[in-house]
């Protein structure tokens, strides 16, 4: 690239940069421009020559003085909050799943059922084509298969996509604020644009009607590769505003997806808990503990205890406050980059706000999963 193309080109990005920078750009690409065409037809060209260079110099400095606010910790705590609340249904998933399993070995349990356990808890390994492993489950006797998953689970197994790809972007989000040299930014840009086209995926998987969200997510081939003249931070912010801005709709449409499952999480765990805590306070509030071993009744009550703080912190915790935070946080910096109005101390709380929020549902949902359970009474001989 000669100089007069390389100045041509920072002047094509000032866009990028704050009002005063791209200005400045502006002005010392003109100056730059009239000296290059002066050298031109004059003896003195060498001269002119030197002068342009020393104001591409200076408009190297203009950009690099004004760089762009590339919302690294901004992004790195949005990218916290999602893992968060990615955690949470991961570990509200299984919880839901190990609470069905729980009410249907009582249930049998309750009916002295006769069960069964399926042919393929005797293979090892998996056959067929493509290979799977054949189910190995304890069934109703008669049944041939594992048992349907309950309309919580099919519920939560449905919402996965929009878990999955929100994580994604967001880790792709924080791998281009933080890329250090222009292959892992490069690398990273690549990453983003997949994650955008996983939202828009998502989107139109688990809401088809609001097709016109993933439709506003566009490609952002015009950014990568892009001169490599340019400083990173001009890269990085050049890949953000082409992105963020566009996926907010598709946030916005995944957000009710994460709020209803974690809802939905919580609503079970709640439950699970009534029950334990019903179970665990019995004979301690009996007239005849006294007669519990001290042993006995320590254990009794920690894990009372446990389960009770458990509960608390599961019904303190608000799943629809951790998503609509996440919605306003990302519309907040969509905003911020769209309009370019550089570090914005509103979107720093909205971020914030957003991280205290789900780290709050995550260590709820984690704390209801691990609750000690009352291990079930052995049914006393001739009870029906």
């Amino acid at each position: 690239m000669d100089l007069g193309n390389y100045l041509f080109f920072l002047r094509e990005h000032a866009s990028y940069l704050p009002e005063a920078a791209g200005n400045r750009l502006s002005l010392l690409w003109s100056a730059s421009a009239v000296m290059l065409s002066k050298r031109q037809g004059t003896q003195s060209g060498g001269r002119m020559k030197q002068v342009a260079a020393g104001l591409a110099i200076l408009a190297l400095s203009a950009i690099s003085a004004c760089s762009p606010y590339v919302f690294s910790p901004e992004i790195s705590g949005f990218a916290t909050g999602v893992t968060s609340l990615a955690s949470s249904y991961q570990t509200g998933r299984q919880a839901v799943s190990s609470i069905s399993e729980q009410e249907r070995q009582a249930a049998y349990a309750a009916a002295r059922k006769r069960l069964l356990l399926l042919p393929g808890c005797d293979q090892r390994d998996p056959s067929g084509t493509p290979p799977k492993f054949a189910d190995c489950a304890i069934v109703s006797f008669g049944d041939t298969g594992a048992p349907a998953p309950t309309a919580a689970e099919q519920a939560l197994a449905d919402a996965a996509p929009a878990f999955n790809a929100l994580k994604a972007y967001a880790d792709a989000l924080e791998a281009v604020s933080k890329a250090a040299d222009e292959k892992t930014l490069s690398t990273a840009t690549q990453s983003l644009a997949t994650a955008a086209g996983s939202l828009a995926g998502a989107v139109a998987k688990l809401d088809p009607a609001a097709k016109e969200a993933g439709a506003a997510i566009g490609p952002l081939t015009g950014v990568l590769g892009k001169g490599i003249a340019i400083y990173l931070d001009q890269r990085r912010y050049e890949a953000l505003r082409a992105t963020v801005p566009g996926v907010d709709p598709a946030v916005q449409i995944l957000g009710r997806t994460v709020t209803a499952a974690l809802l939905d999480i919580r609503a079970h765990q709640l439950g699970h808990l009534e029950q334990q805590m019903s179970a665990q306070a019995e004979p301690l509030e009996m007239a005849s503990v006294a007669r519990l071993t001290a042993r006995d009744y320590q254990e009794k009550l920690t894990a009372l205890t446990a389960t009770v703080a458990a509960f608390n912190l599961a019904r303190a915790a608000d799943p629809s406050q951790a998503a609509a935070s996440m919605v306003a946080a990302h519309a907040r910096l969509a905003t911020a980059l769209r309009d370019g109005t550089g570090e914005d101390a509103a979107v720093l709380e909205a971020i914030g706000g957003f991280v205290a929020a789900a780290e709050k549902v995550n260590t709820a949902t984690h704390a209801a999963a691990g609750a000690p359970a009352e291990e079930p009474h052995a049914p006393q001989a001739g009870a029906s």
